[in-house]
């Protein structure tokens, strides 16, 4: 798979199907979006042509609000070259991206930068200034400049469109299975272990310390997870919140490996979520404190014992 940011030209693509989009989540309904646009280039004998921004359009356009991301960029990419994407435009948004009207978006963009012979869309695409173009406002320019354009219909699971707005909602009141059914896979997240105040040790059970992307969304409280370490999967016990019992009220990321003994230090660990276990709660002192995380860690072997 190819990545590309600017300085695009048609001399670059065989016969492109285009889709384009934020794609935060790569949830079901994208991944119909995607594999609709698949079908089409294969059938062409070209290639499938993703073409999405970074960093995320709300980044630029609202700074001072906190990103809450499914799946950064890195993650997306990822995501992408596993559904068989030939190339990816991760195309830099800023504030002169959204000025532009939509018939320039089309014209320097689309057609100056990759010639596109379809491009294919979701239901409710919005682009250009103002976020004043359509599908149908794309449908007419596609006409106007010589490419077809293709409008998917909802996917819909239970009996509501999926959305990358509804699975945020479902992650942070850790409703995880509701994300594995709208996303066909569990939520996951990626952190480099770091140094942390070594409280976990000094009760009998080391924790990683998780330095995450600041953008990514998580959900608080303490969650039976499955954690890639390398290749290879081990239990865990996650805990994402305050430490309101010892903690200065910042949010930390500690996982557990069950069973697990080794220097984690510096590792890049995924974490899969499965099921929550419970709400992040104070407590009188560190025998309690222990008392539970003893508590957790069986609880969590037996979600994970009927997880796979």
């Amino acid at each position: 798979m190819r990545v590309l940011r600017d300085k695009l030209s048609p001399e670059g693509f065989k016969h492109p199907v285009v889709t384009i989009g934020s794609f935060d989540g790569v949830h079901l309904g994208h991944q119909a979006l995607i594999r609709r646009a698949i079908e089409e280039a294969r059938r062409v004998k070209g290639e499938i042509v993703v073409l999405t921004f970074n960093p995320h359009p709300m980044k630029i356009l609202f700074p001072q609000k906190k990103l809450m991301l499914i799946t950064p960029h890195e993650k997306k990419l990822a995501l992408f070259e596993g559904m068989g994407v030939d190339v990816v435009i991760g195309y830099p948004f800023t504030r002169e991206l959204s000025e532009k009207p939509p018939e320039a978006f089309v014209e320097e963009i689309l057609c100056r930068g990759i010639r596109p012979l379809k491009v294919v869309v979701g239901y409710n695409f919005t682009f250009g200034k103002g976020r004043s173009g359509t599908a149908e406002t794309l449908r007419d320019l596609g006409n106007a400049f010589g490419f077809d354009v293709e409008v998917i219909d909802p996917f819909q699971v239970d009996g509501r469109p999926v959305s990358s707005s509804r699975i945020r909602e479902m992650i942070l009141r850790g409703d995880l299975q509701g994300v594995l059914r709208l996303m066909g896979r569990r939520f996951s997240f990626s952190g480099k272990v770091v140094c942390g105040n070594r409280r976990g040790k000094e009760l009998g059970v080391p924790t990683a310390n998780l330095q995450v992307d600041p953008d990514q969304i998580l959900p608080e409280g303490v969650f039976a997870v499955w954690v890639r370490v390398g290749d290879v999967l081990h239990q865990g016990v996650l805990n994402i919140g305050r430490r309101p019992t010892f903690g200065s009220g910042e949010l930390s990321v500690e996982v557990h490996l069950i069973g697990f003994s080794g220097d984690l230090y510096g590792r890049d660990l995924c974490v899969e979520l499965v099921e929550k276990i419970r709400d992040e709660r104070p407590f009188e002192g560190p025998e309690a404190l222990l008392q539970q995380i003893r508590a957790d860690i069986e609880k969590a072997s037996e979600i994970l014992r009927r997880s796979r």
